[in-house]
């Protein structure tokens, strides 16, 4: 029986490993200069608004940190947003920091999958609670590379409702340039 426990919990820690390798080379195929939509979805109407951005992200020389520097327009006023992530080798998390207009956020997200077929082609999901439209949430993120295209999209479920999972936003990007 002891033999059994000690072959789940290694296949565990293997999988959690594995799991983190990967996401943690997805962010460095993350890099480059991209342009495109992000978009959002008005709650009430459900109408999609898209609004053009530019994306510049590079790896810190350690590689263990994507910085992106994101550039788009709030109606009416220029946004320039700086977005830090890495995974956390100790927990596997991924933690981001995201600073606009003189204020942060830090969170720190569970890693559901992380599928690395190429540095061109991947899937990486991530989840933590939150709050968005004022109200608690399970926030799903869901970011695929397909070849020049770099695809994401937000997910919420709201705690005290339905289970089903709501589009929140996300962003329609294509690859400019590789750094």
């Amino acid at each position: 029986m002891k033999r059994k426990i000690l072959f789940l919990i290694a296949l565990l820690v293997t999988h959690e490993v594995t799991l983190a390798g990967e996401a943690e080379a997805i962010l460095k195929a993350s890099a480059g200069t991209w342009e495109g939509e992000l978009y959002y979805l008005d709650y009430q109407s459900g109408q999609r608004f898209g609004i053009p951005m530019r994306v510049e992200a590079s790896v810190t020389p350690d590689g263990a940190t994507l910085v992106r520097r994101l550039i788009f327009t709030d109606p009416g006023v220029l946004v320039h947003a700086i977005n830090l992530a890495t995974i956390d080798r100790d927990t596997g998390e991924l933690v981001e920091s995201y600073f606009r207009e003189g204020s942060g956020e830090l969170s720190r997200s569970s890693v559901v999958s992380a599928e690395y077929t190429s540095e061109t082609e991947w899937r990486l999901v991530y989840e933590l609670d939150g709050i968005d439209d004022g109200k608690a949430a399970r926030i799903r993120h869901t970011v695929v590379r397909d070849g020049d295209g770099l695809n994401s999209r937000k997910e919420v479920r709201f705690v005290d409702g339905d289970l089903k999972y709501l589009e929140r936003n996300g962003s329609e990007l294509k690859l400019v340039s590789s750094d």
